[in-house]
């Protein structure tokens, strides 16, 4: 849990993408890509940069982390301002929240495979995207 919370604290929630490589295996693949986002370790740091290039004073909260093995489960809440483009919206100026729940398959201490469900419909009305 504790290289979980770190990853989440310091990639996602900081944007230190130089991070990457060391807890991401090069064979990385995330199962549940959006369309046009790229499925390997190098999506990762292209989907963190949007969301800090898209949302101001990101916060995530861990609201649950289980296991501690090969599987690693949470259940964040982001929060932030949507102050910059998101998949082709505009800037709305709105704040943010939206729940993204993540299991991680670990190999050698790094993560070797990622699945999400993310409350996007959620997020698309808060920018404005859906009414």
């Amino acid at each position: 849990m504790n290289r979980m919370r770190f990853f989440v604290e310091q990639v996602q929630e900081r944007g230190r993408l130089e991070l990457i490589e060391g807890l991401v295996r090069p064979e990385f693949r995330n199962r549940t890509v959006e369309p046009g986002q790229l499925d390997d370790r190098a999506g990762i740091g292209e989907t963190v940069a949007a969301m800090h290039e898209a949302f101001s004073d990101l916060r995530i909260e861990i609201l649950h982390c289980v296991g501690d093995g090969e599987f690693v489960a949470t259940h964040k809440l982001f929060r932030a301002r949507h102050t910059g483009p998101w998949f082709g919206r505009q800037p709305s100026g709105n704040p943010v929240e939206f729940r993204v729940m993540d299991l991680v398959r670990y190999r050698d201490g790094q993560w070797d495979e990622h699945w999400a469900v993310a409350d996007a419909i959620s997020l698309l009305r808060q920018t404005g995207a859906l009414s």
